[in-house]
């Protein structure tokens, strides 16, 4: 049986949910935005949550298979009501011990969701992800790029502008962009989102400004941007023609309707791929989305590994079909 930890809404899970329902294998999804599946109880044998809609009750331990798509466990999944927003003990209003900076409420499921997640990481014979790494440090992966014998964008962090126009490292064009993964965020109906911009030192001489610790990278010439979906030791990947377009020439995240991007199937070389599952195998990983850069100098530049491993965009333009190859990994561990 296969268990998914996801969001609502997420279209790859929905997308993966039709594969296993074509193949007629018992599943069930896990969302930390939901109200669907509850907590009950834990033991050393069992990992209890019950599907509010049906009644029934479920052994995480039972589940042979897993796909740790998104976080999948919030505090949601933990209580069934707004209790622990206010506590007055006395006359005295006591709310930030459980709602605030310092909730002990937050904590307390933090744990507990992290023991769960590990005892059914353990406990399961196929996992598709990993539980400890919904998130990897882009400055740190570059690093184990850049001992992989990878190419890498030379970086600064800087905490005042004035900094950029003496920096022996960047160049005169360079890059800013989030140390993580930056804003994706809806507000009243409106989505926004944060991109790599590009800039010029002229721009910052002669002023000073402090700004929070800011990622600044020099700018990559390129011929094309890849973007590679792996599984298991195998890539699925895909040549973006971004740099022919002003609009997507920094960023092809500001894709153009009017002149979309080139994009389709691309073959790395065995050599490429060999480093490129040596930083998946540093990190005990085996899922996630590569973005590459080949340069003016038929350089292959890493630039990070999303472990999510947002893939739709891979797999449509190119025909991969991989929420099928997906689904049937979560049935017999194969992925080819």
């Amino acid at each position: 049986m296969i268990l998914i930890f996801s969001v609502e809404n997420d279209f790859s899970t929905s997308a993966v949910v039709k594969w296993l329902q074509y193949y007629e294998h018992k599943f069930i999804v896990i969302n930390s935005d939901d109200n669907i599946y509850k907590f009950i109880k834990l033991n050393a044998d069992k990992i209890l949550f019950k599907n509010t809609f049906n009644g029934k009750e479920y052994n995480l331990l039972d589940f042979d298979s897993c796909w740790w798509r998104r976080t999948g466990l919030s505090i949601k999944n933990f209580t069934n009501n707004n209790f622990y927003e206010n506590l007055s003990i006395d006359g005295n209003n006591l709310s930030e011990i459980i709602s605030g900076r310092k909730s002990i409420l937050k904590t307390e499921v933090e744990e507990l969701r992290n023991y769960i997640f590990e005892s059914i990481y353990k406990n399961c014979t196929i996992n598709i992800g990993n539980p400890r790494l919904y998130g990897l440090n882009r400055l740190s992966t570059i690093e184990v790029a850049k001992r992989r014998g990878f190419k890498v964008p030379e970086f600064e962090i800087v905490s005042n502008v004035n900094q950029i126009p003496d920096s022996e490292i960047i160049n005169d064009e360079f890059v800013t962009k989030a140390i993580s993964n930056g804003i994706y965020h809806q507000i009243e109906g409106k989505m926004y989102y944060s991109y790599t911009e590009l800039h010029r030192k002229s721009e910052f001489s002669g002023t000073s400004l402090n700004v929070f610790p800011s990622l600044i990278t020099n700018l990559i010439s390129k011929k094309l941007e890849i973007r590679s979906f792996y599984i298991d030791g195998h890539f699925f990947s895909m040549a973006i023609f971004s740099q022919s377009n002003e609009q997507t020439k920094v960023d092809f995240r500001k894709y153009s309707s009017n002149k979309p991007n080139r994009r389709e199937p691309y073959q790395l070389s065995s050599e490429i791929e060999l480093k490129l599952k040596s930083i998946f195998d540093e990190f005990q990983l085996n899922c996630g989305s590569v973005d590459l850069i080949l340069d003016d100098e038929n350089n292959f530049v890493f630039l990070e590994i999303n472990p999510v491993g947002q893939y739709s965009m891979t797999s449509e333009p190119c025909n991969y079909n991989l929420d099928k190859i997906i689904a049937k990994y979560l049935i017999d561990g194969k992925a080819c």
